[in-house]
């Protein structure tokens, strides 16, 4: 199986640059955007079939690597959503 160097916070950092972030902060309607993402029903319904397999000790590594993905991504969704929970409290 092959190591994965994802890191949230480097790619997190970036993003706060790219988009400019710490200067100009989230807007309510960017934030409230955010907060809907999530993963469409097909791919909620891999993870859980990849996350059953893993459960089981049967996936492959080409499925560990799927799952890897898919963990990096939500762990990403996670972080960009506890900001924007943040920047709208600040805003109440």
């Amino acid at each position: 199986m092959s190591s994965s160097n994802f890191r949230s916070k480097a790619h997190s950092d970036l993003l706060l640059r790219v988009f400019d972030l710490p200067r100009r902060g989230l807007t309510p309607a960017l934030a409230e955007s955010i907060l809907t993402l999530d993963f469409p029903d097909e791919d909620a319904a891999r993870i859980e079939q990849l996350n059953a397999r893993a459960n089981e000790g049967g996936l492959t590594a080409e499925e560990f690597e799927e799952l890897e993905t898919y963990v990096n991504i939500a762990d990403l969704l996670a972080y960009w959503q506890s900001k924007a929970r943040q920047s709208l409290q600040r805003l109440a």
